[in-house]
């Protein structure tokens, strides 16, 4: 099980990511997790095994301070967690559907429909009044889709990315990525008085709009019937890429009377459609914000191609990750050093023998003025304790990629679409787990290596996920032993139960 934001620092056996932090546990097994809970904020769980959390395997963690920055904005708040919905159970006919050799143009699995909360559209219903402010926690636990969120007639006050606290900026709505927590808060004093003027709320409800971005989709969701779904019915049911919950402002379950068809109107007084990348957000604190030059640099170049089975999988600098899943594929050759071996996790390879990993070390590149991090085939990276790294993702493929860091976040420092940004925001850039890289476009972020362990790089986009669009950064296996880690044995537990 993956804590997916947290650091885990100290405690690097405890990430729950199969094959790099720890052998899977068996069925009708158990394991128990023991961590530090930093940093606070909107964090989640999920499984990190094969498919498990497309099938339903996750859920929220909320990691509480006595004193919340912001805390005076808000006096309630209400979690909203949006995720696809799949008729069919993905580790069955969905992935091996999607990574066969019928399917070479490697078209995910598109959802069938979109739930927030486990519930399905125009079900969920949250109380308020015409005073309330309430704080929003979503986070999008999707394995493909990406949404814009909205709420009828009200600006939303954005206060956290990703665990990391913001000034307050507003927007008519924002696009949250998957993996992405966004935190907002409202305040129904400032509901447009379009709503009361012309009655169109007279049910006293207004809409909270999830609308999947659709361009994230290979083909024409709104008519596509995909070669694995059995026709239940005499016609094709399509998917709806509009999410409808339903702000109750009179303690009722009223449902609003206007056409759901219709756009959100635009405020006059607060941003358009922003991206939370990095346009408008700023640290909430900044007294304390220091942001080190780069002292070592890796370019990554994503792309998805067949391989010598037909099968489509996704690369990073020509290597489709091999590890997921307690080792789910094994290349005919290996190298002398670390492996991909089924019952000893890279974690434990880096406690066993941290001075014959035969892992490359950085070198000096022509077109780079500092040292690059170096790929030792398998889609393992060696970063020296305290390295500061600039990675250069560039994304070949049209689509656009989610990818998230384990153990540590990082400063976003500039995209594909807002490239000024490294300059105008010199001391002031955000910090995320997750970065959304345009499709065919690139990211450029920076993090730290002072967090010793095997953390996974990787698109969060389940699917991605398991055709190999991933790779492992192994900070300083030396400093790991320093630092007092040795393989515990409930640890050894698991793999021998492998």
């Amino acid at each position: 099980m993956h804590w997916h934001g947290l650091y885990q620092i100290g405690t690097p056996d405890m990430d729950g990511a199969v094959g790099a932090t720890q052998c899977a546990i068996p069925a009708g097994g158990n394991f128990t997790y023991i961590f530090k809970a930093d940093p606070p904020g909107t964090a989640w769980y999920h499984g990190h095994m094969l498919e498990q959390y497309t099938d339903g395997l996750f859920g929220p963690l909320i990691i509480r301070r006595q004193f919340e920055p912001n805390r005076e904005q808000y006096d309630t708040e209400q979690l909203l967690m949006v995720s696809d919905w799949y008729n069919y159970i993905a580790r069955g006919k969905l992935t091996s559907w999607y990574l066969s050799s019928n399917n070479p143009d490697g078209i995910e699995p598109l959802p069938d429909a979109t739930v927030v909360n486990g519930k399905f559209t125009k079900s969920l219903l949250i109380p308020a009044t015409r005073s309330s402010r309430i704080r929003f926690r979503v986070i999008n636990a999707a394995s493909l889709s990406m949404y814009k969120v909205s709420i009828d007639g009200l600006p939303l006050h954005i206060i956290e990315l990703d665990q990391q606290d913001m000034v307050p900026y507003n927007v008519s709505s924002f696009v949250i990525n998957v993996a992405q927590r966004v935190s907002f808060y409202i305040d129904l004093r400032e509901l447009d008085s379009i709503y009361s003027q012309l009655g169109i709320s007279s049910t006293n409800s207004i809409f909270i709009r999830f609308e999947a971005m659709t361009d994230m989709y290979p083909v024409d969701i709104l008519n596509y019937i995909p070669p694995y779904a059995i026709q239940r019915y005499a016609y094709p049911t399509f998917f709806n890429p509009l999410y409808l919950a339903i702000l109750s402002l009179d303690l009722t379950n009223s449902i609003p009377i206007y056409e759901p068809r219709d756009p959100a109107p635009t405020l006059p007084t607060v941003n358009l459609h922003s991206d939370t990348n990095m346009l408008a957000a700023r640290p909430f604190n900044q007294s304390n914000y220091v942001i080190p030059n780069a002292t070592h640099y890796l370019n990554l170049v994503v792309k998805f191609a067949l391989d010598n089975t037909g099968i489509n999988r996704g690369y990073m600098n020509d290597v489709t990750y091999a590890f997921q899943g307690n080792f789910t594929r094994v290349k005919p050759t290996l190298i002398v050093g670390i492996k991909p071996v089924k019952k000893e996790p890279l974690l434990h390879q880096m406690a066993t023998r941290p001075n014959t990993l035969g892992l490359p070390s950085p070198r000096i590149q022509a077109g780079s003025p500092l040292p690059t991090i170096q790929n030792d085939g398998y889609g393992n990276y060696l970063i020296p304790y305290g390295a500061v790294v600039d990675i250069f993702i560039n994304n070949t493929d049209g689509g656009e990629h989610p990818f998230h860091l384990h153990g540590s976040s990082f400063w976003i420092i500039s995209t594909s679409e807002y490239a000024a940004a490294e300059n105008l925001y010199r001391q002031a850039y955000i910090k995320r787990d997750v970065v959304s890289v345009p499709g065919g476009g690139w990211a450029k972020i920076r993090f730290v290596a002072d967090n010793p362990g095997a953390w996974m790089f990787h698109c969060h986009i389940e699917w991605h996920m398991a055709a190999g669009l991933m790779l492992t950064f192994i900070v300083s296996p030396i400093q790991l032993l320093a630092q007092g880690y040795t393989i515990s044995n409930s640890q050894l537990d698991l793999c021998n139960a492998a």
